[in-house]
């Protein structure tokens, strides 16, 4: 394609130019101000399939690749909205389904799948008790047999900074001396970063009657572990992290020792967050304690991510009460409550003129990969 740029006192005398060099039949591909008037790029239309070969600058050849991807992004955003308001007027109850996750905090991509899985018999109401029926299905939690404090064992809590993972500890541990006796159950502090971090967990252990140790690094952890072989329940307090941080990984060096990581995400997270928690601690860990119920009016997005990433989940806490504030977790109350949290009227509540436009930015960012289909379990 051979672009050509015009510059003329105005836009008349510039088309003028264009239509007397290039033909009646040229296109303008974008126009902008210029010192001496106005500056217009355009082609000969018969050029405009062929390839380019060598454009007249670098800083124009980036115009118009710019002025295309504006409108490219235009044309999708609306053509998404189009889509939208079709689908809705086609297919009702598809849509209503979306509309409910995405009210609840449920991400794009499990709201289109179970969307998509909808049987056509199933309309209004339901539709909601399909959609209902089908989280409670798929949400996945560790069989009772699979609880980690009775069956025992070594467990490391891991999670982002300030997810409640100490206090989640405290609250194990007192389960666990209910279970197996004080001295059954041991507790190591290996948080060398934040400062009270052993005090706190001392504090702890004073209260329930057990042991506790410390370990500054892995090597510590390493020679410690052998010795704590006799206890029924030892539970590690490791430090919190930013999902980014480059120690994460460095985690997955737990499963060597023998000690299995839960990891500890907060309800009360964004989506975004508990996203990456999920990515970073996640990959290969025994199960999930989702914490701060009580402080997260919408807990669809850890739900979504639960679902997606197939992670079960061990208990859920909410409040700091030790060790009352923590259970084993209720599939059909998890998702009522995630349910009921769309019901909230918020500044961040969509309104029904803004969903065609979430559509276009829904499907602007959507990526083909992450559209698969999180739902590996009974869907119908």
């Amino acid at each position: 394609m051979s672009v050509r740029t015009f510059v003329a006192p105005t836009a008349r005398e510039g088309l003028a130019r264009i239509r007397a060099e290039l033909g009646d039949d040229a296109v303008v591909l974008s126009t902008r101000p210029h010192p001496q008037g106005v500056e217009l790029l355009a082609s000969a239309y018969g050029e405009l399939a062929a390839p380019v070969e060598q454009a007249p600058d670098a800083a124009s050849g980036s115009r118009i690749l710019a002025e295309l991807g504006r409108l490219r992004g235009l044309l999708q955003n609306q053509l998404a909205g189009f889509a939208w308001s079709a689908g809705r007027r086609r297919d009702p109850a598809r849509v209503g389904v979306m509309q409910t996750l995405f009210a609840a905090g449920f991400g794009g991509a499990l709201a289109r799948t179970l969307a998509a899985r909808l049987p056509r018999s199933r309309t209004g109401e339901s539709a909601r008790h399909w959609l209902r029926q089908v989280l409670i299905r798929n949400l996945p939690l560790l069989p009772a047999e699979g609880d980690p404090v009775r069956q025992g064992g070594a467990f490391a809590l891991v999670g982002s900074t300030g997810s409640g993972k100490t206090t989640t500890l405290a609250k194990l541990a007192a389960r666990g001396v209910d279970l197996h006796g004080a001295d059954g159950v041991a507790l190591v502090a290996a948080d060398a970063y934040r400062i009270g971090a052993e005090a706190q967990l001392r504090v702890y252990a004073d209260l329930l009657g057990v042991a506790v140790h410390a370990a500054a690094d892995a090597n510590d952890l390493a020679r410690l572990m052998p010795r704590l072989a006799h206890h029924r329940l030892v539970l590690i307090d490791t430090a919190g992290f930013a999902p980014a941080d480059p120690r994460v990984p460095a985690m997955q060096g737990f499963d060597a020792l023998g000690i299995r990581r839960l990891l500890v995400v907060s309800a009360s997270q964004q989506g975004a967050a508990i996203e990456q928690a999920l990515v970073r601690f996640g990959q290969g860990a025994a199960g999930c304690i989702l914490t701060k119920l009580d402080e997260a009016p919408q807990p669809g997005p850890a739900l979504d991510g639960l679902i997606r990433h197939r992670l079960p989940l061990a208990y859920i806490t909410g409040g700091q009460r030790v060790p009352e504030d923590l259970h084993r977790p209720n599939a059909v109350y998890l998702v009522d409550r995630a349910l009921k949290g769309g019901q909230i009227a918020t500044p961040f509540t969509l309104s029904p003129e803004d969903w065609p436009l979430a559509a276009g930015v829904e499907a602007e960012r959507a990526d083909p990969a992450a559209t698969g289909s999180p739902v590996r379990r009974n869907a119908g």
